[in-house]
This record gives structure tokens, sequence and C-alpha cells, in this order.
């Protein structure tokens, strides 16, 4: 899977932008603050219709325009695709091959992206959230099932918080609380499990990823922490023993105005020779198991679609020590696939592949160089805003 062609118009400060990218390395050079984490939000939101700087996609619309229009050919399994995503008008509205897709989950899938951030470095220090906002992602990419049962669970949590909040100190009507005690209860008992079933197989995977970042003394483990109903309980054990702790908090619940029980309190646990990583490993140690997870999941993503999905990585070589950094792109070399990575000096970028250097200025992109580094080719793009 890779881009042929990438596209964005009024999009933060991307203006009538236009690419060809090479289906190998594309590195987008450039000062800091002139589009280059912009154009990798751009192909993030085409893969999940999700951006990874804010929850209000009406936020990264230019201030001179009313939308913003995304867009990209998609060559998969031999075969081009075209989609597109157009921000504004109180209302999102998802394209393949120029038709209108009334549903979303109609369009997820068409592109698959993993991304790599320097936030992601800091993964086992980080708040839970974090972490249960990365395990999420990890696993709709996977299984589409799962995002169905992860927007059931966050509706009904809404719901439930929103008719505590509206009776903070008056009664409520026990029979309602029932009906959102029952929908939260069972989505998110299918959501623990989706979650749980996950960790236990991509911890094997991210083992066998860890050895080329670390000693033999030093064995990385995930674990699944659900505060209630987990282990090995299927959907209605897990179900009913959420039921059992909403109803056992609900009057504090009702005090606090917010939903105390279910799984948008738990969290994954990375660990480190059976230690919590985030107490007894250092940050060296830290960043190996965070590499390793992304290569896992890189090679996990490519045994389920049949090709390596494509990987954004926003500045990730700075914040690496040579050593680490050196062994990354010998990973990503011998991986394969499309990758796209920001760095203000290209020359942190060791690999071998064919790869294109992008300047980026002021929302302007122009290639400088051609697949493989070879003679200068044609600029592409316009000024932004």
């Amino acid at each position: 899977m890779h881009l042929e062609r990438l596209f964005a118009d009024g999009f933060r400060n991307l203006s009538g932008v236009e690419i060809y990218p090479d289906p190998r390395f594309n590195v987008l050079t450039g000062d800091n603050g002139q589009g280059k984490t912009n154009t990798l939000e751009t192909i993030w939101l085409l893969a999940g219709l999700r951006s990874f700087r804010t929850r209000r996609l009406a936020e990264t619309i230019a201030f001179d325009r009313d939308h913003a229009e995304l867009g990209a050919r998609i060559r998969h399994h031999g075969a081009s695709t075209d989609v597109g995503l157009r921000i504004g008008g109180g209302r999102n509205i998802v394209f393949i091959d120029g038709k209108k897709q009334d549903r979303g989950r109609d369009y997820l899938g068409k592109l698959v992206a993993v991304l790599f951030t320097p936030d992601d470095l800091r993964l086992p220090f980080a708040e839970p959230a974090h972490r249960r906002r990365y395990l999420d992602r990890a696993i709709w990419t996977h299984d589409r099932d799962f995002l169905k049962a992860m927007r059931t669970y966050e509706k009904a949590l809404a719901n439930r918080n929103a008719l505590l909040r509206d009776h903070v100190g008056r009664s409520i009507d026990a029979g309602m609380l029932d009906v959102f005690d029952d929908l939260l209860s069972r989505s998110g008992a299918t959501v623990g499990v989706h979650r749980e079933t996950f960790v236990n197989d991509f911890m094997i995977r991210v083992q066998e990823e860890f050895s080329a970042f670390a000693p033999d003394s030093l064995r990385c483990s995930l674990r699944y922490h659900a505060k209630v109903g987990g282990g090995c309980l299927d959907v209605d054990e897990r179900a009913e023993l959420i039921t059992a702790e909403l109803g056992a908090r609900r009057d504090t619940d009702r005090r606090r105005g917010f939903t105390s029980v279910g799984p948008h309190h738990d969290d994954l646990i990375l660990e480190l020779n059976g230690r919590p990583a985030r107490v007894h490993a250092s940050q060296g140690q830290c960043r190996a198991m965070v590499l390793a997870m992304k290569i896992a999941e890189l090679r996990s993503l490519e045994r389920t679609h049949g090709e390596p999905p494509i990987l954004l990585m926003d500045d990730v070589s700075s914040e690496l020590d040579k050593t680490r950094n050196a062994a990354l792109m010998a990973h990503l070399d011998a991986l394969g696939g499309q990758v796209f990575l920001t760095t203000t000096d290209a020359a942190h970028i060791l690999v071998t592949a064919p790869t294109a250097i992008f300047n980026v200025v002021s929302g302007t992109i122009a290639r400088r160089t051609a697949p493989g580094g070879s003679e200068p080719a044609s600029s592409t793009g316009s000024q932004g805003a």
C-alpha cells in the first residue's frame, strides 16, 4: 500500500498543495512551523478521519477559508483508489472515487497508516488516557468491529454522564440509569475483551522486535489492566461484573456527576523484566520498548492487510541517540512499505532505499530530489496562508 498522490487545500497553512510521493521513503524537511507536521496530519486524517492534534476538525481549516479539502490516490494490491475528505459546513464528508459515502465505516480501511511521534516515545510515562488512545487506534486498524463497539460505548458513556451532571443534588429516575447501565456494561465488556485479546497477542510480537533494540538480559511485556472484569472472562461475564460495580457506585456517581466504572479507566501497562517500566526502566530502555511496539505494529498490519501500511514519523529521529536511530532506520529499510518522515535535518535519515526529499516552506512543498536521490525534480505545491 502506498500513496501515489496527496492533495491538501485550505488545511491549516497548506493551500493547493499537491505532491507525488515516492513509494518508499519521503523526507519532509524544513524549519519548524512551515507545514511538515500538517502534511502528516492530512495523511492521518485520510486514513482514520481523526486528527492526532485536535478533536475538533473545524480547527484545522485555514483562517481565511470556510472549508478544507484533502485527497489521496492509494495504490493497494495493484489497483488505485481515490479518497477524499471535505471538512467544514458543520459536517465532514468523505469520498471514494469521487462518490460521497454516507457511512464512515464504508470508508475506513481504504488507507492504513501507523503514526510515530516524539510523544509516543514518552508513552510509558504518559497518562493512562494517552496509552488507551494508542491501544484503541492500533486495535481498530486490525479489526473494524472494534470501532463499532468503541463508538457504542463512548455514546453510552456520554449520555450517562450528561444525565448524572444534569441531576447532581437531585433525584434521578432509576429506570433511566438502568437502561444506560445495561448498554454501558455490554459495550464496555466488548471493548475490554477486544483490548485484552489484542494486547496478549501483540505482546509476543513486541517481545520479538525488542531484542533488536535491547540486550538479551532485558525482557519487555505488555499487560492490559482492567479495573473491573479483567482476566480470561468472556463478554457476558465482564458485563455482569461491570453492571454490579455500576450499581454499587451509583450514589457516588450521582454526587460527582460522572461515571467512575468502565474501560475508560483502564490502562495499558508496559513492563521491563516484570516491573513497571515507568518506574524501573531508564528513558533509553523505555524508548527501545516503544520502538519495538511500532515495528511490531507495522509487521502485524502487513500480515492483516497483505501489504505494509504507510508509516508516518514526525521528527522522531532527532529524539533518538545514534545507535537506536541507526537500528530503526535499518528496520525500516528491511520492512519495505512507504514512509513519510519530517525532520529539520535530512542527515538524520540514514536509509539505502529510494528516497524523495521535499522542502516545506510556509505551506509550500517542493520536491528537491527524484526517487533514488538522483537529479532534482520539478517543484509542486503553492504558497500557503
